[in-house]
């Protein structure tokens, strides 16, 4: 690797804006559950096809893909100063811990290497295109990923950087279609995969409308989750309770004449109320 290239990333990210890619937002590409999901994710709407196969650890997950999002901040912060960027990538472990608010300690830099594992053997299809070209081949959200290990005055290894590899797809949608939004830091404080995936969802679909409405069958498919939807309604009606989903309100409605309930998701700032059923 060249002399510049093995530098690349090795400041922090701290500062500047933390940055999300809009398919990544809109669609279900990861397990919101912590347990290890070993069944596929399938999504279909007629439109866009996905299929997520796990890898021994399983899916990939919402927490995993901290690290995407650091990755994608990384280069998206190089494009916006006009600076040369790769596919490759190294920065501080213990940077991308602190800012997506994880802890520094031993345990969490086990957890980290759980996921890039994950996010390694994960395999991808889907037909969303990239920069005007489609994959027909799976790939992993990481093309390769590599620890560099240094010893403390008292002999003791530690994380000093990961070196990633981002897979194509992502890399072209992010350099070539800037397809990214910039998404608020306190949402790695949601500890649930389901708000998570709330403030992804508010956040690609909202924009600057008042509000923003899907049926509950529709908004659990674009969650990807596994549970029934009588139990989806319950975790759903939690979260709305807690109102803790950063920058966005939801609420849960029945649909016109009495129909199938209707998720909205308003602004905080907005002056709209729905009423909850």
């Amino acid at each position: 690797m060249a002399g510049n290239e093995t530098d690349l990333f090795i400041d922090s990210l701290v500062g500047a804006p933390l940055k999300d890619d809009r398919a990544l937002m809109e669609f279900p590409f990861f397990s919101i559950q912590k347990q290890p999901r070993m069944e596929p994710l399938i999504y279909d709407d007629g439109r866009t096809q996905i299929t997520i196969e796990p890898g021994p650890k399983g899916l990939a997950t919402i927490w995993d893909k901290d690290v995407l999002l650091y990755v994608v901040s990384l280069i998206n912060e190089r494009i916006e100063r006009g600076m040369d960027v790769d596919h490759t990538v190294r920065f501080a472990a213990h940077d991308l811990l602190r800012v997506t608010g994880r802890g520094t300690g031993k345990r969490s830099y086990e957890l980290l290497l759980d996921a890039l594992f994950r996010l390694r053997s994960t395999n991808i299809m889907t037909s969303i295109e990239s920069a005007d070209e489609r994959d027909r081949r799976g790939f992993g959200w990481i093309e390769t990923w590599r620890v560099v290990e240094r010893k403390t005055s008292t002999g003791r290894k530690i994380m000093a950087a990961i070196e990633i590899t981002l897979n194509d797809w992502m890399f072209r949608a992010l350099v070539k279609e800037r397809r990214v939004l910039t998404i608020n830091p306190t949402y790695f404080d949601l500890e649930s995969g389901l708000g998570r995936r709330l403030y992804e969802i508010g956040r690609k679909h909202l924009g600057n409308q008042d509000s923003w409405r899907i049926s509950l069958e529709k908004l659990a498919k674009k969650i990807g989750t596994s549970r029934e939807l009588r139990f989806f309604k319950r975790d759903l009606l939690k979260i709305i309770n807690d109102d803790v989903i950063p920058d966005y309100k939801l609420a849960l409605e029945l649909g016109p004449r009495g129909g199938r309930p209707v998720v909205v998701f308003e602004h905080r700032d907005s002056e709209h109320t729905a009423a909850s059923i």
